[in-house]
This record gives C-alpha cells, structure tokens and sequence, in this order.
C-alpha cells in the first residue's frame, strides 16, 4: 500500500471516529478524549522517560488519566475537583522509595505531560458544555473542522507558494504564506459554518475570532511537538496513525489551541 492511500485510509477512520462520538452523545465524547489523553500520555511519557523504569511510565499515564476524569467528568461519576490531590501525591511520594539520583528530572517530566496533554484535554471536553452548561456537539465540531481545515490550508498553500520560513530553526517546511493561508481558509470556513443552523449557538464574529484563535495558537502547538521532536532527535513521536505519525502528531494543535478558545469564550 503506497503511502498516500495509507494516509488517505487512516485519516479517513480518524475523522470517521472523532465525528461519529462526537455527534452520538457527550459520553461518547468524553471517552473518546479519555482514550486519546491516554495514548498521548503513553507516547509522551514513552519519549520522555525512555530511559526510566516501566512504573514510572504506567504511573504517570495512571495520574494522568485520573486527573482527567476528574477535571471533565464529575458530572457523570460525582467525582469531586479534590481527587487531583493524590493522582500529585502518588508521584511525589513513589519518588521516595526510588534511589537512582534522577528523581526531581522524571517528577518534572511527569507534571510536564499531564499540563500539556491532560489539561488541554479536559477542557476541550468542558468546552462542550458551553453556553448554560448543556451538551452542545456543535462547538467541539467547529473546533475539530477549523482545526482541519487550518492544517490542511498550511500545508497545500505552504507546499504550493511557501518562500519564507516562519521559524526555520525548528520546523524548516513551516512558511509565513502557509500560515496566511491557513487563516485565510479559517476565516471562509467560519463564514461556511454559520451558514448551517447546527452551528448556529454563536455568530459569525465569534467564529471567525474562535477560526483565528486556532490557526494562531494551533501552528504555536505544532512548533512546540516540533521542538520537543527536535530535541529528542525523533520524526514522529509513535506509528498509531499509518503514514501520520503518532497520536502527538495528530493533536499537537489541539494542546494550545483549545485554552486559547477556552480562555476566550469565558470571557464572553
């Protein structure tokens, strides 16, 4: 199989499942991002502590899944804000019974995963509760589409007219053209969008800053997995996704554009 039906097929099943949980219910939803916050936890912490022992890994991908049933899903399991409390405390704690010199270097890399995968996470599901605390699909699904829809404007107006390098010395294929016409393909995106009732809870205005919002702190999330790749001297952080890489790679965006629309809509 050539590599561009490959990722043709595996894109295609990606969008396939994130859209079917995402319509179905909010349950659906949230144990779709419990599962990626779990992927992307293992293949964080499976690169960051490459060198540590097997408990630390499973430990912090234990930690990291609690926190984010607890920051997302208490109104479905009554689980109070204060159970952060030991998913923290068993890591400081196991660092006690370990004696190999290293232990504040893997606490770090440990609390580094859960703030950039976990959190991001809990609040693209949070998100989904948006205005009057009610499930609405409609907003997740807009993000997910103007996410697409910035990647893919990136990558076809980079690729066809990009010249100038946006910041060479971590992504070299990254161009100011191709990230103009990202925003560019954002901004007609959120015009198409309030065009349907489904996406009618906000307006075209609030769209269009959510489109920009995305496309700005998105390429910021991308450049940062660069740097992170880039220091750890890998290409892709794992293989889940034929011909795209791994679950980092996917959501890489995702990590720092939704606290921006978060931090935005609750402001309105």
């Amino acid at each position: 199989m050539n590599n561009f039906l490959q990722r043709t097929l595996s894109g295609a099943f990606y969008v396939l499942v994130v859209v079917v949980c995402i319509l179905f219910d909010q349950k659906s939803f949230l144990v779709l991002l419990f599962l990626i916050n779990a992927i992307c936890l293992n293949e964080f912490f499976g690169l960051m502590l490459k060198n540590k022992n097997t408990f630390d890994k499973i430990l912090s991908v234990l930690a990291g899944s609690l926190v984010f049933v607890v920051l997302s899903s208490n109104d479905f399991f009554s689980v109070e804000t204060n159970w952060i409390i030991p998913a923290f405390l068993i890591l400081f704690l196991a660092k006690l019974y370990q004696n190999k010199g290293n232990e504040f270097e893997t606490l770090a890399q440990q609390i580094l995963g859960i703030f950039y995968i976990t959190l991001p996470l809990a609040l693209f599901f949070n998100l989904s509760n948006m205005p009057h605390f009610s499930f609405h699909p409609e907003l997740p699904m807009g993000i997910f589409i103007l996410q697409w829809t910035s990647d893919t404007g990136a990558y076809l107006i980079g690729k066809s007219f990009g010249r100038h390098k946006l910041f060479e010395r971590i992504s070299p294929k990254k161009t100011w053209e191709g990230f103009l016409g990202a925003i560019a393909l954002v901004i007609l995106t959120a015009f198409v969008l309030t065009q349907f009732q489904f996406f009618g809870t906000y307006t075209l205005q609030n769209w269009i800053i959510i489109g920009l919002l995305i496309s700005i702190f998105g390429t910021l999330g991308d450049l940062f997995e660069s740097l992170l790749k880039r220091n750890l001297k890998i290409k892709d952080s794992g293989n889940i996704l034929p011909g795209h890489g791994g679950a980092l790679d996917r959501f890489d965006a995702f990590f720092f554009s939704v606290p921006a629309v978060y931090f935005y809509l609750s402001l309105i």
